[in-house]
């Protein structure tokens, strides 16, 4: 009886061992605890094609998720212009590691696209590429002859596997609304 509880003993204790040592699918590496960056700065640059002038709106959230709220300025843009438009964008919750993640996305552009809104008639043609499919880091904007006050969309989306030049597929990253003033 005793052998066969020394045998007992020693095939659970190796059945212990061998789930004890099986890679559990909720590791620190598994893909579904990935950690993306969290934009803290996103700077919209609008240089006026004809005339040289630069209006800079952004939204600020140094903290990232946490209590205190996002500030956001707006721009104001010449209504029939042309507008190169360009990003800075920032994950500056580690100040000894600043991650630059318009640099990324540059890297990763077969990933990733940049969408902006159009109301007022406004459109957008981005100028860069990943090899064949738009990114959308650097771009044209034309405002129409309409005027007003209105809110701008800016939207990253991760569109890994599923990229087709539009900004349909994939999963937000990050979006917000820019205000904007057309004169």
């Amino acid at each position: 009886m005793q052998k066969f509880s020394l045998a007992t003993a020693f095939l659970m204790a190796s059945l212990f061992a061998f789930n004890a040592c099986k890679k559990s699918d909720d590791s620190p590496n598994s893909a579904s605890t990935e950690v993306k960056d969290t934009v803290t700065s996103f700077f919209v640059y609008f240089a006026n094609t004809s005339d040289s002038m630069v209006e800079v709106g952004n939204y600020d959230d140094p903290d990232g998720p946490g209590p205190m709220q996002a500030t956001i300025s707006g721009v104001s843009l010449k209504a029939n212009s042309t507008y190169e438009v360009t990003f800075s964008i920032k994950d500056e919750t580690n100040q000894n590691k600043i991650e630059y993640i318009d640099s990324k996305i540059k890297s990763q552009g077969k990933d990733f696209k940049i969408c902006i809104g159009n109301p007022l008639g406004i459109t957008v043609q981005a100028t860069d590429s990943d090899g064949s499919m738009p990114i959308g880091l650097e771009n044209i904007l034309n405002t129409s002859s309409s005027k007003g006050d209105v809110k701008l969309n800016f939207t990253i989306k991760n569109q890994k596997g599923v990229k087709d030049g539009t900004c349909s597929p994939g999963e937000v990253y990050f979006s917000f609304d820019m205000p904007i003033s057309v004169l």
